[in-house]
Order: C-alpha cells, then sequence, then structure tokens
C-alpha cells in the first residue's frame, strides 16, 4: 500500500507540473507577444523606431545641399564693405571674412573686416566706424539687429545696404539675411542643423539618448539652434536632455570648461553632448572636460559645423566624433550676393547659398585631416558664372 501511494504521489506531482507548463505556455503566447513592429531591439527601443533613426542619419549622411539659387548680372565694382563680425577668434567667422574679403575682391571691391570680439558695444561701434569711411555696404557676421540697432538705423538713414548671416533682423527691417537651401530662412536652418545635430546621437545611442547640451544664449541663432534639439529629442519617446549648459560668448575657456564639468558630474548617465558650435569643443573647452571626466568613449559627441580643429578631434578621438557641415565659407558669397544685388537695384533677398546640412565622421564625407568641412559641391564657380566673371 505504501508504495501504490508514493507512485499516486508522483504521478499527481508531475500532472501538476504539466499543467503548470501549459499554462506558462499559453501566457507567453497570449500576452503581447512581440513582432517586427514593436519587438525591443535595445533596452527599452523597438526595432521600427531604431530603424527610423538609422532612416533618418543616412538621409544626413547624404545632405540636403544645393547649388546656389539667384538672378545672372553684372555687379557694380569699386565699392566700400565692411564686415562686422562678432569675433575673429572663431574659425566659423574667419572663413566667412576671408570669403568675403575673396568674392568682393572678384567685384573690384574694398572689404573691410571689423573684429566685434563678442562685445555689443563694439560691434555698433564697428558699424559707426563703417558709416564714418563712407562704407556703401555692411555685413553682420552672426550679429543680432537689436543691440547695434541704433547704428543700423544710422546706416539705413545713410542709405546704406545691410547683409546679415546668421542675424536676427529688427521690425520693421533693417537687414536683408542670407538664405538657405530650398530658400529656407536662417531661423528655420539653425533649427534644422539642430534636429540633425541631436539625430545622430540619438541614432549613435540606439534610441536611448540622455544629452547633456551647450546652448549659447546671447545670440539668436544659437537659441533657435537649441530649439531643433528640443524638437528632435521630443520624437524619442526614450531620450532626454538631461542638462543645458547655457552660456555666453565672453565665457569661453576656463568658466564654460568648468560649467560643462558641473554637468558632467551631475548627470554620471548622460551618454551624449552636443555643443552651440565646433569652437565649444576646441578652444570652449568642452573636449577637455570630457577627457578629464574619463567618459569620452562612452559618450556620443557631436560637433558643430566642422572646423580644422575640430575635425583633428575626430580623427584624434580627442573630443568630437562628428560634425554637421557647414561651409560658412559659402554663406560669405552669398551675404557679397545679397549686396552686390541690392547695388545693382534688384531684389537683395533674391536669392539662396545653398547651404544644408550633412554629417560627416569616419568613414562619412570627412575631410582630409588639416582641413575644414568641404560642401559636396563647388560653389565658387557659380557665383562667378552668375556675376558674369566666367
Amino acid at each position: 500500500m505504501k508504495g501504490i501511494r508514493m507512485r499516486i504521489g508522483l504521478a499527481l506531482m508531475l500532472v501538476t507540473l504539466l499543467a503548470a507548463l501549459v499554462l506558462a505556455g499559453c501566457g507567453g503566447s497570449s500576452g503581447g507577444g512581440s513582432s517586427s513592429s514593436t519587438e525591443s531591439a535595445a533596452g527599452g527601443v523597438s526595432k521600427a523606431d531604431l530603424a527610423k533613426y538609422e532612416q533618418e542619419l543616412a538621409k544626413l549622411w547624404k545632405g540636403t545641399y544645393t547649388e546656389p539659387q539667384g538672378p545672372a548680372f553684372k555687379p557694380p565694382s569699386g565699392k566700400n564693405v565692411w564686415v562686422i563680425s562678432t569675433g575673429q577668434s572663431i574659425e566659423t567667422a574667419q572663413n566667412a571674412s576671408a570669403a568675403m574679403e575673396e568674392a568682393g575682391g572678384k567685384l573690384g571691391w574694398s572689404v573691410h573686416v571689423f573684429d566685434g570680439k563678442f562685445e555689443s558695444s563694439r560691434e555698433l561701434s564697428g558699424i559707426q566706424q563703417a558709416i564714418a569711411a563712407g562704407a556703401e555696404g555692411i555685413v553682420l557676421l552672426y550679429i543680432d539687429c537689436a543691440p547695434v540697432k541704433a547704428g543700423l538705423e544710422q546706416a539705413k538713414a545713410a542709405g546704406i545696404a545691410v547683409a546679415g548671416i546668421e542675424s536676427k533682423d529688427c521690425n520693421p527691417s533693417l537687414e536683408t539675411n542670407v538664405k538657405f537651401a530650398q530658400n529656407q530662412s536662417w531661423e528655420e536652418w539653425s533649427r534644422g542643423w539642430g534636429r540633425g545635430m541631436m539625430a545622430w546621437v540619438i541614432a549613435k545611442t540606439h534610441g536611448e539618448a540622455k544629452v547633456i547640451v551647450a546652448e549659447e544664449t546671447d545670440l539668436a541663432v544659437t537659441r533657435e539652434v537649441n530649439v531643433g534639439w528640443e524638437e528632435q529629442v521630443k520624437k524619442c519617446p526614450t531620450c532626454e536632455i538631461v542638462a543645458n549648459t547655457k552660456f555666453v560668448g565672453t565665457e569661453f575657456g576656463p568658466p564654460l570648461q568648468q560649467k560643462i564639468e558641473q554637468a558632467l558630474n551631475s548627470n554620471p548617465d548622460a551618454n551624449g553632448f552636443i555643443p552651440a558650435y565646433d569652437a565649444v569643443m576646441t578652444s570652449g573647452g568642452a573636449a577637455a572636460a570630457i577627457r578629464a571626466s574619463g567618459r569620452l568613449p562612452e559618450m556620443a559627441v557631436m560637433g558643430g559645423e566642422g572646423s580644422v580643429p575640430g575635425i583633428e578631434q575626430i580623427y584624434d578621438e580627442s573630443g568630437m566624433k562628428a560634425c554637421i557641415g557647414i561651409p560658412t565659407a559659402q554663406t560669405g558669397w552669398e551675404a557679397i550676393a545679397v549686396l552686390a544685388r541690392a547695388f545693382a537695384g534688384l531684389k537683395p533677398g533674391d536669392g539662396n547659398s545653398g547651404v544644408g546640412w550633412q554629417i560627416c565622421e569616419k568613414g562619412h564625407n570627412l575631410p582630409p585631416k588639416g582641413e575644414t568641412y568641404q560642401p559636396p559641391l563647388n560653389y565658387v564657380p557659380v557665383y562667378e558664372k552668375m556675376w558674369g566673371l566666367k
């Protein structure tokens, strides 16, 4: 009898075990089974979302550049033009200024570059000096209208044409801004540039980006770029901006580096970093701060426009790992085109630079070390043909 009871007990245990297995199997098949569109690819990110981020990155590798657009005409020669630069210590301003000197020289113009050194009072003084020197055209290079409005009103009263590169105009208007590919305003283009930067970080972190950004708050253009960052990160439900390190241009160097170090220390889970532009990574101290944290290898560090020192960081793996290239020289040529159209009696805003966005990184669109980012087309002959120089 004892043996029979043992066999019955074992049988009951087997039946119970089989029932549990069957129930577990049923539960697995009815509890929201994953399909190709919802299956998790990395952490909480779906394969569909991950594919979307990778497709966005592929588009940015291809780029959105077009040829410069504008009417064909013969610009007048002998013009006196002043470029008022926000600060010649950054490569973007240097390249744009040099391009305006080159383009103006081809038209027989005298082009004088004034260094505003990131000080609004000095930038205003530069405009007033240009007026006193008999300037017929002025270019505002990364300078907004509001801080120098008094000078621009004097320029307008004197009949001086004013072009702006990434410059927020006043209302009523006191300048004509350079346009970008597909006739985008600088505001539209700047937000798109920011979206592209964030898209790269999202793709590189497989849709789990926790990003520290560094926003310059004393320029309208960099505030617009921040809008683009925020717009893009909202499209990724598993991503977030964990810190915004706000700064002004005069904080370049140790003060900015210290702010970034604090953001890194306060956010040990951050896996991405985006600066307002390359100089934040180079002379601004961001790369040094990230290296000092010991987290550079694990972070997706986006750069800006693709300056020579920024490109060197990509090659050396010492800071930024990608750029979203801007040939600032090309916007300089278009600023000269804006003034040329004004001098010729044409609509000054009737054209665009063709500048779009394009990601550069190892394996994609990266220029040789020692060179700045280059656009996917040669724009200089287009302007020369437009102006009847060829």
